[in-house]
C-alpha cells in the first residue's frame, strides 16, 4: 500500500490515507484506489464521476475544485492537471527496470515492439511490453490494450509491476498524442526509435509541422552524443534527427550512407550493409519492405542496448509479425492479407509490396475512420485506385460521422471506374472474397485499416463485435 501523504507536499491531511493505485478513469477504480478527477474541458470533467468512483471503492478523491460541503475524502489539489507527472513520480518506483525502450513513428510501432519482444525472449531475457494490441511480459498477465500509450498512471503502474517481477527490460509504444499530453512523464527512456514519419493525426496536431515538432520533441536531449537513438532515414524527420544526433544509428533502403543500408535480394531475403553492426544476410518469414524496415529498427536497438550479444545466435527467420499485421490467409493459390494500414503511406507500402509478389489481380478493401483526419481520405482513395485492379470502399470505424460523408471524401479525387462502395463491412468483405476466388491464381486481396481489431465503433462510442479475420475464415470454411 502507498501513503497519500508522500504524494502531497505540505499536505494537511487529517489522517493517513493508504491506497493501492491512482486512476483518472472511474471505471478503473478497484477498492482501495484513489480517483484523480481531472477537469480538462467542459466536456471532460472527472468531478462528474466522483460518486461512481466512491461506489467502486475509492478511498479518496483528488480534485482541482473545492467541494466544501462534501464530508467525504475529497482532497483539493490546486493546479491538479499540471501535477500529474509529480504525482506519478511520487507514487511509483520501478528501479529494477534498467532498460526502457520507446518506439514512435506514424507507422511501424507495434511490429517493432513485437520484434524486440521476441528478440529478448529468444535469449531468455525477461521483458515486459505495452503496445496497441496487448500488454504483458515475463510472468505478467497478458491483457488487451485499448490505447497505443496508456494514461500516465497506468504506464507508471505497468513499469512498477514489471519491476516487482524483476524484469529489467521494458518496451513501450509512444504515440504523438502521448508525447504531447506528457503521458510518458519523466520516465527515463534510454533507447528510442523512429520507425517512420508521414501524414496522420492532423485532426489533432493541425499541420505536419506541428506533428513533426511533437515527434522530434520525444528525442530532445542535451546529450547530442547519444548512442541509444535509432532512426529510419527514409523520411525527412528521420534524416534530420540523424544529422542532429551524430552518434545515433540509422537505416535505409535508399541512403547508402546510412549505418545500415538494406538491399533487397528477394521477397524475403535481404542483404545488410552495416560494417558488421548487424548480420550481413537475413531471411524472414514475412513479406513487405516496410515490415523488414521495422525489423532492422528492432535489431539495431537490441544491439545498441546489448552490445555484448552475438546476433548470430538469433533465429531471425523465426520472428513473426503481430496479429493483424500483413496476416496471410491462403485461398488455393490466392492470398488474403489483413493489415492495419490506415494511413496513405502504409496503404501504399502494403499495395506495392503485394504487387511485387503477386502476378494476378490485386484487390483492395479499406475505409477511413470517422471523426479523424479528413485530409488523408482522398489520398488513400487515389492510392488504392492507382495501385489496385479493383477497390472496395466500406466502413471502418465511422463513429458519429455520416458514413456517406466519409466515402465522399475518399472518392473526391477518384474516377470511380474500378471502385465498389458497400457500406456494410461484412458484406464488402464477402463481395471482395468472391472477386478473389473468381480471379486467376496469383491474385491477392488486401483488407486494410482495422487489422486485429475485434469491433467496429459507431455513434456515441457504441462498439459492436466485428473481426475481419473471422469473416474471412467463415467464408473460407464454407467453400
Amino acid at each position: 500500500m502507498k501513503n497519500l501523504k508522500n504524494l502531497l507536499d505540505g499536505s494537511k491531511l487529517k489522517s493517513d490515507i493508504q491506497f493501492k493505485k491512482l486512476c483518472i478513469n472511474s471505471n478503473d477504480i478497484d477498492p482501495g484506489d484513489i480517483f484523480v478527477a481531472l477537469k480538462n474541458s467542459s466536456k471532460r470533467d472527472g468531478n462528474k464521476y466522483i460518486d461512481h468512483a466512491f461506489d467502486n471503492g475509492a478511498v479518496a478523491i483528488l480534485s482541482g475544485i473545492h467541494h466544501a460541503n462534501d464530508n467525504r475524502n475529497i482532497i483539493h489539489v490546486s493546479g491538479l492537471e499540471e501535477k500529474l507527472v509529480h504525482l506519478a513520480n511520487k507514487a511509483y518506483a520501478f528501479n529494477q527496470v534498467k532498460k526502457i525502450f520507446g518506439i514512435t513513428g506514424t507507422n511501424g510501432k507495434t511490429s517493432t515492439i513485437h520484434f524486440l519482444k521476441q528478440l529478448h525472449e529468444q535469449l531468455n531475457m525477461k521483458v515486459s511490453f505495452f503496445n496497441s494490441i496487448e500488454n504483458g511480459g515475463s510472468g505478467l498477465e497478458l491483457r488487451s490494450s485499448n490505447m497505443t500509450t496508456p494514461d500516465i498512471f497506468k504506464l507508471y503502474r505497468f513499469l512498477e509491476i514489471s519491476s516487482e517481477h524483476n524484469i529489467e527490460n521494458s518496451l513501450l509504444e509512444v504515440s504523438s498524442h502521448a508525447i504531447h499530453q506528457k503521458r510518458i512523464g519523466d520516465i527515463e527512456i534510454k533507447f528510442k526509435g523512429l520507425t517512420s514519419f508521414s501524414e496522420d493525426h492532423l485532426d489533432y496536431h493541425g499541420n505536419m509541422e506541428k506533428y513533426s515538432d511533437i515527434k522530434e520533441s520525444f528525442f530532445d536531449s542535451d546529450d547530442f552524443s547519444s548512442e541509444g537513438y535509432v532512426f529510419n532515414e527514409d523520411n525527412y524527420l528521420g534524416a534530420k534527427l540523424k544529422q542532429k544526433y551524430k552518434n545515433s544509428y540509422s537505416y535505409s533502403f535508399h541512403n547508402k550512407d546510412a549505418d545500415v543500408f538494406i538491399h533487397k535480394s528477394s521477397s524475403n531475403k535481404f542483404l545488410l550493409d552495416s560494417e558488421d553492426i548487424l548480420p550481413k544476410k537475413i531471411n524472414v518469414n514475412f513479406q513487405g519492405d516496410h515490415y523488414l524496415s521495422n525489423l532492422v529498427c528492432a535489431l539495431l536497438l537490441f544491439k545498441v542496448a546489448n552490445q555484448d550479444v552475438d546476433l548470430s545466435s538469433i533465429d531471425i527467420f523465426d520472428l513473426s509479425l503481430p496479429e493483424g499485421r500483413n496476416q496471410k490467409i491462403d485461398f488455393d493459390g490466392r492470398d488474403v492479407f489483413i493489415d492495419f494500414a490506415h494511413t496513405p503511406d502504409a496503404l501504399e507500402a502494403s499495395l506495392k509490396s503485394l504487387r511485387s509478389t503477386h502476378s494476378g489481380n490485386l484487390i483492395c478493401l479499406f475505409g477511413c475512420g470517422g471523426e479523424r483526419d479528413r485530409s488523408k481520405r482522398s489520398k488513400m482513395g487515389k492510392i488504392a485506385e492507382n495501385l489496385a485492379d479493383q477497390v472496395f470502399v466500406t466502413n471502418d470505424n465511422p463513429r458519429s460521422e455520416d458514413p456517406e460523408t466519409i466515402v465522399e471524401d475518399i472518392l473526391s479525387e477518384c474516377s470511380s471506374k474500378n471502385i465498389n462502395v458497400i457500406f456494410d463491412r461484412k458484406e464488402a468483405i464477402l463481395e471482395s472474397l468472391e472477386s478473389l476466388v473468381n480471379s486467376k491464381p496469383g491474385s491477392a486481396l488486401l483488407i486494410a485499416g482495422k487489422g486485429n481489431e475485434n469491433y467496429q465503433e459507431f455513434e456515441n462510442g457504441l462498439r459492436k463485435d466485428f473481426s475481419d479475420f473471422e469473416v474471412v475464415m467463415s467464408f473460407k470454411n464454407a467453400i
